[in-house]
C-alpha cells in the first residue's frame, strides 16, 4: 500500500483511430478517481480492510487543524478561519504515501462576529444574546445550490444500489414479493443497509449537510457550554444589551463541517472585542463610538470637553474583550456499522468501525451514522449528538469516545485561545 502508483498515459497512435496506453511516472490518478466516483463503498472498503484510510490516517486520528484569527478586521468585531487538512493534497503532512490516492483541499470555514444593540428580556434584564447564521454556496462544493442547500441526487445512484450475488430489478418499493412497500420508505432510509429476500442488500444514499440543523446545534451548544457569560453582554440593565451575531460560511466542504464550524465560532468569539459605547441614561439609547478609546479614563468615564449637562445624561463605557469559560471542543466520529466494514468479535457479532474526523467520502459511505461529542478541559461532556439508526453504542464505546473527546479538548483549547494566552 505504500508503493507509489504510476499513471498510464493515453495518446492517439499515428495513422490510427484508437488510443493506446503507455506507462509513465505520473500515477494512475484517472483510474483511481473513476473507481472512487463509481464505486465509493468498494473503494473505501479496500483501505478499511487494511486498517487504514484513503488519506493514510489511522482510524482514530484527525486531520491537522489550522486556526487563523482577525482575518476580517474591516467588517467584523472578531473573526476566525478554521481549516481541517488541506496540506497540498495530504491529510497528514508527515505521511504523503497516499496523497495521490486521496487528493483533498480540506474543509475550510470562516466565522465573523457582528454586533447589534437589542432590548433584554424581562426575565433576564442583564443578559445579552448570541445568534448564529450558517451559509454555504456552490463555491463550497459541487453539490450545493445557490440557496446553500446540499443535494445528493447526482451521487445517490452510486451509493443506493443492491449489493450481493444477484442484482434486483424490482422497484425501490418492491421487495421481490410483488407487493408494494411504499409505507416503509422512512424506515428504509433510517437503516444503513437492508437485506432483501433474494440475498441482495440495499444501501442507503448519503445524507446531505443540513445547514439549519447545524445552525441550531451551534447556537444551542454555545449557550449551554458556559463558554460565554451572557451577563457580560449587558449594556444598561433592563434597557439595552448586545446581540452577538456569528455569521459562519462554509468555504470548502470536505467532511466534518460540524467540528470546523463550532471551532470557528469559538475562535471568533475569542477574537471579539466589544466597542466603546455611549449610553443615554434617560432613554437608554446606545451609540457606538469607534476609535476614541484612548480618550477614556480607567473607570470608563469620558475624557472629552463635553458640558456638565451631557456628562450627567450620557455615560461612556469602554471597550473590552469577553471573559471566556472552557472552550467547547467537538469530536465527530463516523460509524460504519454494516457487516461489509465491521470486524467480527469473539461472540460472532460485528463491531462497528469508528472513523475520527471523517472526510466527505467517509461521511457519504456512513450514510448519516455519526456521533458528535463536545467536551471541555474540565472533562465535562457539554453535548452528545448521535444520528442514524446504525450508530448504536455500548457503554464501553461511549467511554472510549469520551476519553478521546477529553484529550482533544486539551489539545485544541490552546489553539483556539492562543491570542489570549
Amino acid at each position: 500500500m505504500t508503493s507509489k502508483t504510476t499513471l498510464p498515459s493515453a495518446r492517439l497512435n499515428e495513422g490510427q483511430g484508437e488510443y493506446t496506453i503507455q506507462n509513465e511516472t505520473s500515477g494512475q490518478e484517472w483510474i483511481i478517481d473513476a473507481y472512487r466516483s463509481l464505486e465509493p463503498r468498494n473503494y473505501l472498503k479496500e483501505f478499511i480492510s487494511q486498517n487504514v484510510r484513503p488519506c493514510g490516517r489511522p482510524f482514530h486520528t484527525s486531520r491537522p487543524i489550522t486556526i487563523l484569527t482577525s482575518i476580517l478586521k474591516r467588517n467584523s468585531r472578531g473573526s476566525a478561519m478554521v481549516t481541517l487538512g488541506g496540506c497540498d493534497g495530504h491529510s497528514d503532512a508527515d505521511n504523503g504515501a497516499f496523497s495521490s490516492l486521496s487528493p483533498t483541499s480540506g474543509t475550510r470555514v470562516i466565522a465573523a462576529c457582528t454586533l447589534l444593540v437589542g432590548h433584554p428580556g424581562n426575565a433576564t434584564p442583564t443578559h445579552g444574546d448570541i445568534d448564529v447564521l450558517v451559509t454555504a454556496s456552490p463555491l463550497s462544493g459541487p453539490r450545493f445550490d445557490i440557496m446553500g442547500r446540499e443535494s445528493v441526487d447526482s451521487v445517490a445512484a452510486f451509493y443506493n444500489y443492491p449489493h450481493g450475488n444477484n442484482v434486483r430489478g424490482a422497484s425501490d418499493n418492491d421487495n421481490g414479493d410483488g407487493n408494494d412497500h411504499g409505507n416503509n420508505d422512512s424506515q428504509k432510509r433510517n437503516n444503513n443497509c437492508n437485506n432483501n429476500e433474494d440475498g441482495t442488500r440495499n444501501y442507503d444514499a448519503p445524507h446531505p449537510l443540513d445547514i439549519k440543523q447545524l445552525e441550531s446545534w451551534i447556537r444551542r451548544t454555545l449557550r449551554s457550554s458556559r463558554y460565554i457569560d451572557p451577563t457580560e453582554l449587558g449594556i444598561e440593565p433592563g434597557k439595552s444589551a448586545w446581540r452577538v451575531r456569528i455569521s459562519i460560511h462554509v468555504v470548502n466542504h470536505d467532511g466534518n463541517v460540524w467540528d470546523a464550524a463550532l471551532l470557528s465560532a469559538c475562535a471568533a468569539l475569542a477574537d471579539l472585542r466589544l466597542p466603546v459605547v455611549e449610553v443615554n441614561r434617560k432613554d437608554g439609547n446606545v451609540r457606538i463610538v469607534d476609535g476614541i478609546a484612548g480618550g477614556m479614563g480607567d473607570n470608563g468615564s469620558e475624557g472629552g470637553d463635553r458640558g456638565e449637562e451631557n456628562k450627567k445624561t450620557v455615560q461612556r463605557k469602554k471597550g473590552r474583550s469577553l471573559t471566556l469559560g472552557p472552550v467547547p471542543v467537538p469530536l465527530t466520529v463516523a460509524i460504519l456499522p454494516n457487516n461489509d466494514y465491521s470486524k467480527t468479535s469473539k461472540n460472532g457479532k460485528g463491531t462497528p468501525i469508528f472513523l475520527v474526523d471523517p472526510t466527505h467520502l467517509e461521511e457519504d459511505v456512513a450514510c448519516g451514522n455519526f456521533v458528535t461529542l463536545v467536551c471541555n478541559t474540565d472533562e465535562e461532556i457539554v453535548d452528545f449528538n448521535k444520528k442514524g439508526s446504525g450508530s448504536r453504542l455500548s457503554l464501553d464505546q461511549i467511554s472510549a469516545l469520551a476519553f478521546m473527546g477529553f484529550g482533544r479538548a486539551k489539545e485544541l483549547e490552546p489553539l483556539v485561545m492562543k491570542d489570549r494566552l
